[in-house]
């Protein structure tokens, strides 16, 4: 693992990481507290021998040496005195003490360090007092219990040398090294913890996640917002929904620019991505960019494109397949301009071989003539209706989830595509969070755009229109659109570039890419039309006209 992998296995499991030591920390606090607090005190003796004196009161060096290797040798034999159940017995005596002899020469050890006349004495008690009141009696008895030993008029002597007093307590167990303790086996914990959940867990959570498994490109990164929700897409307030779906739409273009892609299959792994939302919203930016936009829901298993524009039946998709219905009869416009729906309300009992049928394939010929055909598709996984659009589709855009969708999803996802001779474009990762934590935890700088930079540039600036004035910010008003609502004819775009002019598509961020701000996000209102509306032939809906007006069949 390399320095890389390790912060960024912190940062992405900080929290259990955290957790852990956290844990461990608690753990020594409680084992501190079920532990009893034991004081211990030193006392130090030093052992002599008295050297006898010649007839003149010297003492020769001899008689010196001799006495130090006598002093050497006795030392070592009387560590075992300070430590004897006959020595405790006198202390108890002296101090008083409620306890056994055996049970106060276990609270009392000795030890004589190497080449050294002293021995350390060391007593525990139950405070500070106590213990060094142990520790200078059990001296005191074993040069006792040594005289006695020795006998009278032996030159060996045990004194104090250093009574307790002068040395500090020490308190086990220890606070500072419990905790210590605690904590760093918490941290050990945490890492192993944070380690095999890394390792075992394949949800894709970035762009990285993807770009690390896939050779296929992340197009975008929408935040979870409500700006791409279903029901409440309208907001303007919302800068990043907005951005992030105008950043589909450029790297979709920059994806297909050998070959604009007219027909966008948006699908995802499963149920629930969120991919319905993804091809309402960008079928919406796509209008207001310019394209005659039509979408049609192909999930005719658990269709959704009515309910978020709240239109009602009974004409649609299927009415159009099976031939009850020419396609100008079911198609219905929004209040995007631009941007019609061709919606989905019956689960008839074979989807599959309706939406692979020759008429099927026909339709999308059909309607992509003249316009961008999004395909809302069901979910690649469950069933097998996405795989069988994929042949009818210029691109592929598959919606992910971000938290949620799996690595052997999505790779399950994208075999069947390719097995089914579709071409992918790029890979969404919706719902990915914006929160300042997220972007610390993962490190992916595109979840979120700092306050300051949408107010400036979102809210503040007014747009120029395709002349260089100042245009209106009005939600009506839309630079491609002429009197009649009508989109701006590719012949008329031509004219207008040749005679030197710039159209509005050419001061956008890409080409036929137009500026849009808030005010005109109101547009991406995920509301059509209204409850009870009455179905209208072709010839009198708006943004009609251009589908219909040069077909000899439909006059």
């Amino acid at each position: 693992m390399t320095l890389r992998d390790f912060l960024k296995l912190t940062r992405r499991r900080l929290g259990t990481i955290l957790v852990c030591t956290l844990l461990g920390a608690v753990a020594a606090a409680g084992l501190l507290l079920m532990t009893p607090t034991t004081y211990s005190a030193q006392a130090t003796a030093y052992v002599r021998v008295a050297m006898p004196q010649t007839p003149n009161g010297a003492n020769d060096s001899g008689s010196y040496a001799a006495a130090a290797q006598l002093a050497s040798q006795k030392v070592k034999a009387f560590v075992s005195i300070f430590t004897s159940q006959s020595v405790a017995e006198s202390v108890i005596k002296e101090l008083n003490l409620d306890s056994t002899p055996a049970e106060l020469a276990g609270r009392v050890s000795a030890s004589n360090a190497a080449n050294s006349l002293t021995i350390v004495v060391t007593a525990t008690g139950n405070s500070p007092e106590q213990a060094r009141r142990i520790a200078d009696a059990t001296v005191t008895q074993s040069a006792a219990q040594v005289k006695s030993l020795e006998g009278a008029n032996s030159p060996v002597q045990v004194v104090m040398m250093a009574p307790a007093s002068l040395s500090g307590i020490t308190t086990t167990p220890s606070p500072v090294k419990y905790l210590a303790m605690g904590i760093l086996a918490g941290l050990l914990l945490g890492y192993a913890l944070a380690f095999i959940r890394q390792h075992f867990d394949t949800r894709l959570r970035t762009a990285d996640d993807i770009t690390d498994r896939f050779t296929d490109p992340v197009l975008a990164v929408l935040p979870e917002s409500r700006g791409i929700a279903r029901t409440d897409a309208g907001s303007n307030e919302d800068f990043q929904s907005a951005e992030s779906m105008r950043k589909l739409r450029t790297n979709l273009r920059y994806a297909n620019v050998d070959h604009q892609a007219k027909v966008i299959l948006v699908t995802s792994p499963l149920q629930g991505d969120g991919k319905s939302s993804v091809a309402a919203s960008l079928a919406k930016v796509m209008a207001i960019a310019g394209d005659d936009v039509i979408l049609v829901d192909t999930d005719l298993r658990r269709p959704s494109v009515a309910a978020t524009f709240d239109l009602h039946g009974p004409l649609g998709l299927l009415q159009v397949l099976v031939d009850s219905t020419k396609p100008e009869n079911a198609l219905r416009p929004t209040k995007t301009d631009g941007l019609s729906v061709l919606p989905s309300f019956d689960t008839p009992p074979n989807p599959s071989e309706l939406l692979g049928s020759s008429r099927m394939a026909a339709l999308i010929q059909e309607l992509s003539e003249d316009h961008v055909v999004i395909l809302d598709a069901p979910p690649m996984l469950p069933v097998t209706d996405a795989v069988v659009l994929s042949s009818l589709a210029d691109s592929v855009l598959v919606v992910v989830s971000a938290g949620r969708t799996r690595v052997e999803q999505l790779e399950h996802a994208v075999d069947s595509i390719v097995r089914g001779e579709g071409k992918i474009s790029g890979i969404v990762l919706n719902r990915a969070s914006s929160t300042k934590l997220s972007r610390l935890r993962y490190g992916d700088a595109e979840y979120g755009y700092e306050y300051s930079y949408s107010h400036e540039y979102a809210a503040d600036r007014p747009r120029p229109d395709a002349g260089g004035t100042i245009a209106s910010s009005r939600p009506d008003t839309h630079p491609h659109r002429d009197s009649d609502h009508r989109a701006t004819p590719p012949d008329d775009r031509s004219d207008q570039q040749a005679a030197g002019q710039h159209t509005p598509e050419e001061s956008s961020e890409t080409r036929r890419m137009a500026v849009v701000n808030f005010a005109e996000s109101e547009q991406w209102a995920h509301a059509g039309v209204e409850s009870g509306h009455k179905h209208q032939p072709a010839h009198e809906q708006m943004g009609m006209r251009r589908l219909w007006r040069d077909s000899p069949k439909h006059p």
